[in-house]
């Protein structure tokens, strides 16, 4: 499903949990319990619908132009009724309908609701039922339905669908839940340049008139309605081939000279290998397109056949080896679903984590095995891992199986927990049962259910088929309690000897005890002054207190989880800690320092280590250390310490900043000239530099328009450098922007000007900008709306933000039941005025406390805000340096 690969906080606000109340439908034995306001669909409706009617095909025509606003359609459902005497409800958002036709009989308009269609139950028969809906609807800016976007460049439009989770009713009637699974036959008029793709191959391409072309397509094998898809356009096509299958690769003109198709293709041709082979059984929808689309709200969508990624993945210099790395994992994730997600789909988002948990782990599993990538577990670790640990940290932690009551709380539901959580257990599940049995209880699975839809017992039922552990109690403890345990060690040695250590699994509070299987380290500290591993031993945790007994000697670390198999947050001893403080940059597995940073960070967040403490170690350690996916989490980190600064020690805050940028400035200087370490703490810099030299050395780059000979500053650069001038007011802003935008004409281009403008120190500028967000409908895309918002109160302008505390307050209450919770939840969590104070703090939680009956999505972000800020606080008032 939808690839959301975060990293910043703002962006990780975007998910929520908890579900609305409805009401029931007045007509007698309806089957309707929603309101005429809202288009939310109940577990209850679903599985109601579900029953009563099934076999659903649709025939769908649909008129496309470059010039309207609006797009056109002709739609024949057929479907099976078990009982008609309850009405059906025929989801169909916002559209306006011309002509309804039930069973062949002309129908009144009036049935059309907002949000959907109302059959009455004496329009409908036990058996066959049709209706035939002709209809009109906007094309959207937000990203959902079918979302129209113009190149401000060439003028050409670009036209794509987005239908997670229930959007596929913006584009065409339907009946809009998973478990509906249907077939689409479908024709498409559009202009005869344009290129025109979805879920099948075309069959047939005729000229319909000297201006349009009529696109017949094949017949779609069943699936789900939020896999199908339609984009169109004059984009740009790339091809190739895996055996016969039939590869290509779409994207915008303006944008090919950035795109490398033999990237996307060695990666597409080694996951289809992996792919076929892991699960047994081929990939079985005939061809297969990916398309690189523009104003995309997510980072990719795996609809069948037809996979969307966003244009964040084309980078207009040379591509790092992180970046690589990651279009790697976002490809090698959407080819995952192919088979978990579309062949087997979910019954019900509660289950969501069945096919996003396991396209995430399956993605880090094809990349070690299939591709050049073999660092990818350290990666997936810093990432993936860590988002979970983060979510799993919050008051707004759910379990992995959620409970989804509707739509939109399974919208909201897209987040650290079901993504990175659900893969990490997936990661330990198969050090549980061995990889013998994980595969083959995977292959079992996809050939039980191939096209049908699943529950959590299907999975494990398989699964169980190849093991003798108890994996009811597994999934029991593991995907239905929410939390992250806490794992710590307690050794002492005797004469050089080390004969027991005791492993302490404390649950989160509440939660029951989880199986698990970890590998413990013991490590010392050789002649040559490095940390090296001496012995390794695999544990099953069986109780809370685990015993391991041996013969080893006397180690100078013990270190619980040492391969990463283990889903805890280590809590380091003693000793481990200061041997940590003494000689972190000296143990020599890259992926247990990893660890050992992350755990020093997690350390600071709990209030259990503090700030300075972990500043210290970063001064000591960090001029040290040279491994990249390292250094990028740590990286992470840095922006959050300066934030996390008590505002009463601003003289050594000062110091801290005024030390990391001249070191950032000696490691670009000592980095091979143009290599991905020097672009890396290049871009550090960029992003940390505040002081007046900070910023001068930040001037003479765009000056000189490089940093070196082999490594010149590109529009994406110039750009970060731009904004960073706006936000601290230099001198050279004005100039630099001017160049800026005359350099870059792009759509990029405009939302990076958004951005610059809105980043300013300025009243009346973010004054401009919060009238313009307060729309009901924002003159901006979606994608324009982010730019702005993401720039619009950082964290040094707190003081600003809360001059906008009565915006914020007046658009949660008018907007708490939006049907566009990706717009609301970003608005709000842009103007949410929460500053590290406590004054704010109590404002914004009482605010909260009284606006309790919100759309999930703003309710969890909300919440996440809250939760964070607070935190903040506890930092602050920790770390007195």
């Amino acid at each position: 499903m939808k690839v959301l690969r975060f990293t910043a906080i703002n962006a990780l606000l975007l998910s929520a949990l908890v579900g609305l109340t409805h009401c029931k439908s007045a007509e007698k034995g309806g089957a309707l319990s929603e309101t005429e306001q809202g288009s939310d669909l109940t577990r209850k409706d679903a599985i109601e619908r579900s029953r009563q009617i099934s076999e659903v095909s649709y025939e769908l025509e649909v008129q496309l132009n470059a010039k309207s606003d609006f797009f056109s359609g002709k739609s024949l459902i057929s479907f099976q009724i078990k009982d008609a005497g309850s009405p059906v409800r025929v989801d169909f958002s916002e559209g306006e309908i011309q002509a309804l036709k039930i069973n062949g009989v002309e129908q009144p308009l009036e049935l059309k609701r907002p949000y959907w269609i109302h059959l009455p139950s004496e329009s409908l028969k036990v058996g066959a039922n049709t209706v035939e809906v002709a209809y009109t609807h906007k094309y959207s800016r937000m990203g959902q339905g079918l979302h129209r976007f113009e190149d401000p460049e060439t003028k050409d439009v670009f036209l794509y669908t987005q239908f997670e989770v229930n959007d596929a009713q913006r584009f065409m009637p339907c009946f809009d839940q998973p478990d509906l699974r249907a077939t689409l036959e479908l024709t498409v008029v559009a202009p005869k340049n344009w290129q025109v793709v979805s879920t099948t191959r075309e069959s047939k391409v005729q000229s319909k008139n000297k201006n349009e072309k009529i696109w017949t397509f094949q017949k779609t094998a069943k699936i789900a309605t939020y896999l199908f898809s339609l984009h169109a356009g004059p984009y740009k096509v790339w091809k190739d081939k895996f055996g016969d299958l039939e590869l290509r690769l779409y994207a915008r003109p303006s944008l090919a000279r950035y795109i490398q198709p033999a990237e996307w293709f060695t990666i597409t041709k080694q996951g289809f290998k992996f792919f076929n082979d892991f699960f047994a059984y081929p990939y079985p929808f005939g061809k297969y397109d990916q398309l690189i689309v523009p104003e995309f709200n997510a980072g990719a969508m795996e609809n069948v056949g037809a996979v969307t990624f966003s244009e964040r993945y084309v980078k207009r210099s040379q591509k790092t080896r992180d970046q690589r790395r990651g279009l790697a994992a976002t490809i090698l994730h959407e080819m995952a679903h192919m088979w978990f997600g579309n062949i087997v789909t979910m019954k019900w988002w509660n289950d969501l984590w069945l096919n996003e948990s396991f396209a995430s782990y399956l993605a880090a599993k094809s990349m070690f095995e299939a591709t050049e990538f073999k660092e990818v577990w350290q990666e997936f670790f810093s990432r993936e891992k860590g988002w979970a640990y983060w979510s799993d940290g919050l008051s707004t932690t759910h379990p992995i199986e959620a409970d989804i009551p509707s739509v939109k709380a399974a919208f909201a539901n897209f987040d650290g927990i079901t993504y990175g959580k659900g893969a990490s257990v997936l990661k330990q599940l198969q050090a549980y049962v061995g990889e013998r049995g994980f595969k083959q209880g995977m292959q079992l699975y996809i050939r039980q259910h191939a096209f049908g839809n699943t529950e959590l017992k299907d999975f494990v039922g398989a699964l169980q088929k190849f093991t003798e552990k108890d994996l009811t109690t597994w999934s029991e403890r593991w995907l239905k309690q929410s939390g992250a345990d806490r794992l710590t060690t307690k050794w002492e040695c005797k004469d050089e000897k080390l004969e027991k250590i005791t492993l302490i699994d404390t649950p989160t509070k509440g939660a029951r005890f989880r199986p698990q299987t970890v590998s413990v380290g013991l490590y010392n500290v050789a002649k040559n002054g490095r940390i090296e591993r001496a012995e390794l031993i695999e544990a099953d945790l069986t109780s809370n207190t685990n015993e391991i007994k041996g013969s080893w000697s006397c180690p100078d670390m013990v270190y619980p989880n040492a391969l990463d198999q283990g889903y805890a947050e280590v809590s380091l001893d003693s000793r481990t800690l200061a041997l940590v403080k003494a000689k972190l940059s000296s143990l020599n597995d890259d992926l247990v320092r990893t660890m050992l940073w992350a755990d020093l960070w997690h350390m600071v967040r709990e209030t259990e280590l503090p700030l300075k403490y972990y500043v210290s170690i970063l001064k000591q350690h960090l001029p040290k250390e040279n491994d990249a996916i390292l250094l990028r989490m740590v990286a992470r980190t840095l922006d959050r310490t300066l934030e996390y600064w008590p505002k009463q020690a601003k003289a050594e805050r000062s110091s801290f900043v005024a030390w990391l940028e001249s070191h950032l400035i000696n490691r670009i200087k000592s980095a091979r000239a143009g290599s991905d370490a020097q672009k890396f703490w290049a871009d550090t810099f960029i992003d940390l530099a505040e002081t007046s030299s900070g910023l001068e050395v930040l001037d003479k780059w765009l000056s000189n328009g490089q940093i070196n000979s082999r490594f010149k500053i590109d529009l994406d650069r110039r750009w970060d450098i731009v904004r960073k001038f706006a936000r601290h007011g230099h001198k050279s802003l004005n100039v630099e922007l001017a160049k800026a935008k005359k350099l870059d004409r792009s759509d990029r281009g405009t939302r990076e000007a958004l951005s610059v403008e809105a980043i300013q120190p300025d009243l009346a500028i973010k004054r401009k900008w919060v009238d313009v967000l307060k729309e009901p409908t924002p003159s901006v895309s979606l994608a324009e709306a982010r730019a702005v918002l993401g720039s619009l109160f950082p964290y040094e302008q707190g003081d600003l933000a809360e001059r906008f505390s009565s915006d914020f307050f007046a658009y949660v209450k008018a907007n708490g039941q939006s049907e566009n919770p990706e717009l609301v939840t970003s608005v709000a969590s842009g103007l949410n005025p929460l500053n590290c104070t406590e004054n704010q703090s109590k404002q914004v939680k009482s605010f909260f406390a009284k606006e309790q009956s919100l759309e999930p999505s703003l309710k969890k972000s909300i919440q996440m805000q809250i939760d964070e800020d607070e935190r903040c606080q506890r930092i602050r008032s920790m770390s007195l340096l």
